[in-house]
C-alpha cells in the first residue's frame, strides 16, 4: 500500500514545502589577499598604517583626479612579511608593531613581532594576526574609520608584504572618497593603493593598477 505524505504540497510546483522565497543576503563579501613590494626600506621610525587605509586600499575612480573606497566594512585578518638578504648577507629584520591596536577603544594588548635574516638561504619572515579584541579583527565601518594608527612596519627594501582581510562591498549610494592625491586614474577603473597610502607611497601593490 502506498504511503501517503501528510505535508502540505506547494500549489504553485506541486513539491512539498514552503510557497514563498527563501530569505537570502545581497551584502557582498569578500576575503582577499593583497601583497605589496617595499620600494625603499621603510623610514625612522618604521611605516605607519592607518584604519582608513585598509579602505582605500580597493577603490573605483570617478574621474582623472578622485576616487572612491568600495568596501563599506574592512576586517584584517593578517600581516605577512619577507625581508630579503642583502649582498653582504648582513642580517636584515622585519617587524611589525601593534602599538596602535587600541587606539579604537578596543581591548587588543599592544605588542612586537620581528624577525632576523641569517645566511644565505633564511630571508626575515613574520606571520602576524591582529591582537585578540582590537577593533581592527573586527570588522570596522570605513564611513566612520578615523585615520587612527593601526601599526607600524619595519622592512629593507625589496620587502614582500601579504594582507589578507575581509570587506563588505559598499551597497548603498554613498561614497567615501580615499586619502591623498589621485592623478591620471581612468573613469570607472578600479585601482589598489599603497599599503602606506594615508603617509607615503613606499608600498605599492603587486601586479594590480595603482594611483
Amino acid at each position: 500500500m502506498r504511503k501517503q505524505n501528510s505535508g502540505r504540497r506547494n500549489p504553485v510546483n506541486g513539491r512539498g514545502g514552503i510557497t514563498h522565497p527563501p530569505q537570502f543576503t545581497p551584502s557582498f563579501m569578500v576575503h582577499k589577499k593583497l601583497r605589496f613590494q617595499a620600494v625603499a626600506a621603510s623610514p625612522v621610525g618604521g611605516s605607519a598604517i592607518f584604519s582608513k587605509g585598509f579602505g582605500d586600499l580597493w577603490c573605483v575612480a570617478a574621474t582623472a583626479t578622485s576616487a572612491y573606497q568600495i568596501a563599506h566594512y574592512v576586517r584584517l585578518r593578517k600581516v605577512e612579511m619577507w625581508g630579503p638578504m642583502g649582498s653582504t648577507l648582513a642580517p636584515v629584520t622585519v617587524a611589525i608593531d601593534w602599538t596602535g591596536s587600541t587606539q579604537f577603544g578596543g581591548f587588543g594588548k599592544s605588542n612586537r613581532i620581528s624577525d632576523t635574516s641569517i645566511g644565505a638561504s633564511q630571508c626575515a619572515h613574520l606571520v602576524s594576526r591582529p591582537p585578540a579584541n582590537s577593533q581592527i579583527s573586527m570588522w570596522l565601518d570605513m564611513a566612520l574609520a578615523s585615520s587612527s594608527q593601526v601599526c607600524v612596519l619595519s622592512y629593507p627594501a625589496g620587502t614582500i608584504i601579504d594582507v589578507t582581510y575581509d570587506l563588505v562591498v559598499r551597497d548603498d549610494a554613498s561614497s567615501v572618497a580615499v586619502t591623498g592625491a589621485v592623478v591620471g586614474a581612468v573613469v570607472g577603473a578600479n585601482y589598489v593603493r599603497s599599503l602606506d597610502n594615508i603617509t607615503a607611497a613606499n608600498l605599492p601593490p603587486v601586479s594590480l593598477s595603482t594611483i
